[in-house]
């Protein structure tokens, strides 16, 4: 199908976007423009349905590896709207970013919990990591222990997935994108794509990390457990804890990479106090080796929290 061009007016020119994409999704439900993720077209079940209309059903309120990050969440803030403030900070910093073909070998993969840990300890990573649906995953599971009503939200457009909590009969939006939605220079997004990405309602300001420490005295094993303090932190020595995005810091390479906390670490993030292989530690420390031989060990330390 030809698009007309020429005199002929905007609006059929956007009426043939919309057909041609109507036509694609017709006849291969992996496609771009009905999936939004960007699916590997060899795993189709991985598309923007299935993440909104099935991966729910894989959220628990009682998954033993959320409650205690609920259960440090709730001796913060018993206030629902601070609560999901929260959620949305402790989810970046409990789940790493990374790419899922460097994470699981496939260009879109929809991972539940339990896999995500299994990879994480399959790896020996401190911890969790996963790209934008694998943190809106996390982040249901946190909102369902806490009773949060939640649903599910990915954009085509906006090339992401996110998680949506009503407080008070409001809905807002965690994991939302920052920015502007990529490739908005495109024609279809000029045209079309621009009347489908509404304005976010972001989540209000709350600062957890001051009432960290006035409500709970600075308690270590909470703090640890929200991801605000990194797991060698002392009463002593406090080392805050900065949310990673491994596709800033290591951007080559076809496998996540090493993280340099193994080295100190002898428990994981999540679960809080999982045990690391000392298989994957072995591994890890051949990794290094070579590395350092190179230059190249990635240096994950973080600021001193006064």
């Amino acid at each position: 199908m030809l698009c007309p061009t020429g005199r002929i007016g905007a609006v059929r020119a956007a009426s043939c976007v919309v057909a041609l994409m109507v036509s694609t999704t017709q006849f291969d439900n992996s496609a771009v423009a009905e999936t939004g993720l960007l699916p590997d077209r060899n795993h189709s079940r991985d598309n923007r349905l299935r993440f909104r209309n099935e991966m729910p059903r894989t959220i628990r309120s009682d998954h033993p590896a959320i409650l205690p990050v609920a259960d440090a969440i709730r001796a913060v803030s018993s206030n629902p709207l601070e609560q999901i403030v929260m959620v949305n900070d402790v989810t970046h910093l409990l789940v790493d970013y990374d790419e899922d073909a460097r994470v699981y070998g496939r260009n879109e993969y929809h991972a539940t919990l339990d896999e995500m840990i299994a990879r994480r300890r399959e790896s020996g990573w401190v911890y969790l990591r996963d790209d934008c649906d694998g943190r809106a995953v996390f982040a249901a599971h946190l909102l369902a222990a806490l009773n949060i009503p939640w649903r599910f939200e990915a954009s085509y457009w906006q090339r992401h997935a996110w998680i949506v909590a009503s407080v008070g009969n409001v809905d807002y939006d965690l994991l939302e994108l920052r920015g502007a939605p990529p490739d908005q220079n495109r024609f279809s997004y000029r045209m079309v794509g621009r009347h489908f990405v509404r304005a976010t309602r972001p989540v209000p300001y709350f600062g957890w990390r001051r009432a960290w420490q006035q409500r709970t005295g600075r308690d270590l094993e909470v703090g640890k457990c929200l991801g605000l303090l990194e797991l060698d932190s002392t009463s002593d020595r406090l080392h805050e804890r900065i949310a990673t995005d491994w596709t800033k810091l290591h951007p080559n390479g076809e496998a996540s990479p090493f993280d340099q906390r193994i080295i100190s670490a002898k428990i994981a993030a999540v679960p809080f106090g999982d045990p690391l292989r000392p298989d994957a530690l072995a591994a890890m420390s051949i990794r290094l080796t070579r590395n350092s031989v190179g230059g190249h060990v990635m240096n994950a330390s973080t600021d001193s929290m006064r």
